[in-house]
C-alpha cells in the first residue's frame, strides 16, 4: 500500500479520507499529486527526495519556452507601428501573431501549440464593441443619464461575453492538431460573472473569495481537450482562508506604516517648536504611498500565485494532472522589476517584461500522463464567436487564468 504525498509541504499519509477522498493535503490544502509506494518512504515516515524526483521523471512533463525577447521585439514593434498607423484597425492582427509567436514556442514532450483565430473574426468584435464604448462616451458628455443606462447594459452582457470568450478562445487553441473546446454554459456564466458580483454589498465582500472560487471552478472545470472532459475538484474553503489571512495582513501592515508615519510626523513637529514641516511631511506621504503600493502588489501577487497553484493541482484533462510551483516572493520582484525596466525604457523593453515572466510560469509548471498523451482523441468542435474575446481585451478584464 503507497502514501499519498504533497508536493507543497512534503506531508505524506496513508490514509486517504484525510485527504478528502485521497485529493488534499490535510496540512497546507493543496493536491495530493503523488502517489509514493512503501519501499520508496524514508524510516521516518516521508518520501525522501530522490523518489520524488525519480516518480517527477517517470510521469512528468514541464512545458518548454524557446522563445528570445530579442525575437519577439521584432514582431512586438512591427505590430505596434501598424496599429498606431491604422488607428487600431491592425490591432486583432497584432494580437494573433502575439499569441501565436507564444503558443508556437511554448512545446510539450516536443510538440508545440498553436493558435488559430481568424483576425478579421475578431476586427468584427473590436468594431462592436469599440462602437458600444463611443456610444457610452458620448453619452457621457451629453446625456450622463443614457451613458448609465449604456453601462448597465454593458454589466448584463457582460457574462455572455465572458462565455463567447472562453469558447473562443478554447476553440481557436490546439496542440498536436486536436483543438482545446470549452463547455461551460450561458446559465453558470451569468451566475458566476453577474450574480455574485451583485451580491458584494450584501454580503459585506464576505462572498469575494467564494467568488473568486466560482471563476476558477468555472474555467477549469470546463475547459476540455479533444474528447477528454476537465475536472475541478477545488473547494471554497481554502480560498476562504488565503483571502481572509491576506487581507489581515494587509490591514495590519497599513495601520502599522501609518502609525509609523504618523508618528514620525508628529516628532518633527514637536522638534520645530510645533510647526510642522511641510516638505518633511509630502516626503513621508509619498513614501507612504510608494510602501503601500509595494504591498498592494506583494498581495496581488501572493494570491495570483496561491489560486493558480491550488487551483492546476485541483484540476484534471481526462487522465492528465497539473503542478505549479509559482512563488510570490518571486513573482513580485519580477513583477516590480518589470515595471521599473518598462517605464525607464520608455516601453521598449515591454516584450522582454512578457518573455521573463511567461518563462517564470512555464518553467514552474509540470503535466503528468499516466498513459501519455497520445492516447487522447479528437473531438468535433463547434465554431465560436470572436466577439467576447475581442470585448475582455478591449476593457482589459481578465476572466481567465
Amino acid at each position: 500500500m503507497g502514501s499519498y504525498f504533497c508536493f507543497s509541504c512534503g506531508k505524506t499519509t496513508d490514509d486517504p479520507e484525510q485527504t478528502n477522498a485521497g485529493m488534499f493535503c490535510p496540512q497546507c490544502g493543496d493536491r495530493m499529486d503523488q502517489k509514493i509506494t512503501d519501499q520508496e518512504k524514508g524510516v521516518d515516515g516521508k518520501a525522501p527526495s530522490d523518489a520524488v524526483a525519480s516518480a517527477g521523471e517517470r510521469k512528468g512533463q514541464k512545458p518548454e519556452f524557446t522563445g528570445s525577447a530579442a525575437e519577439y521585439f521584432r514582431i512586438w514593434i512591427v505590430n505596434t507601428f501598424l496599429t498606431i498607423v491604422t488607428l487600431g484597425i491592425y490591432g486583432a492582427w497584432a494580437k494573433v501573431r502575439n499569441r501565436q509567436y507564444f503558443y508556437k514556442n511554448t512545446a510539450i514532450d516536443g510538440h508545440a501549440f498553436d493558435y488559430t483565430a481568424n483576425p478579421l473574426a475578431i476586427l468584427k468584435g473590436y468594431l462592436i464593441v469599440g462602437t458600444g464604448f463611443a456610444l457610452y462616451s458620448l453619452a457621457g458628455r451629453y446625456r450622463p443619464e443614457y451613458a448609465f443606462i449604456i453601462l448597465a447594459i454593458f454589466f448584463l452582457v457582460f457574462p455572455f461575453l465572458a462565455y463567447k470568450s472562453l469558447r473562443f478562445f478554447a476553440h481557436n487553441s490546439a496542440y498536436r492538431n486536436i483543438r482545446f473546446r470549452f463547455s461551460g454554459t450561458l446559465g453558470e456564466s451569468y451566475k458566476t460573472y453577474l450574480l455574485y458580483p451583485l451580491l458584494i454589498p450584501f454580503t459585506l465582500g464576505f462572498i469575494v473569495p467564494y467568488w473568486a472560487f466560482r471563476k476558477k471552478r468555472y474555467f477549469y472545470q470546463h475547459m476540455a481537450y479533444g474528447t477528454s472532459a476537465g475536472l475541478f475538484e477545488g473547494r471554497p474553503g481554502p480560498f476562504y482562508k488565503v483571502y481572509l489571512l491576506t487581507a489581515l495582513a494587509a490591514i495590519g501592515s497599513f495601520v502599522m506604516i501609518g502609525l509609523a508615519i504618523g508618528g514620525v510626523i508628529a516628532s518633527t513637529a514637536k522638534f520645530l517648536s510645533g510647526e510642522p514641516n511641510m516638505p518633511v511631511i509630502i516626503g513621508l506621504g509619498i513614501l507612504m504611498y510608494l510602501v503601500m503600493l509595494l504591498a498592494g502588489t506583494f498581495v496581488q501577487q501572493y494570491i495570483y500565485a496561491w489560486t493558480t497553484n491550488y487551483s492546476w493541482g485541483a484540476s484534471q484533462l481526462g487522465a492528465v494532472r497539473f503542478i505549479s510551483s509559482l512563488r510570490a516572493g518571486r513573482l513580485f520582484w519580477i513583477r516590480i522589476s518589470n515595471i521599473l525596466a518598462i517605464v525607464l525604457s520608455l516601453g521598449l523593453l515591454i516584450p522582454w517584461a512578457q518573455v521573463r515572466k511567461t518563462r517564470y510560469i512555464l518553467d514552474n509548471m509540470t503535466v503528468i500522463a499516466e498513459q501519455g498523451l497520445d492516447d487522447i482523441a479528437v473531438a468535433s468542435v463547434p465554431e465560436a464567436s470572436a466577439y467576447g474575446d475581442a470585448a475582455t481585451d478591449f476593457f482589459d478584464l481578465e476572466i481567465g487564468l
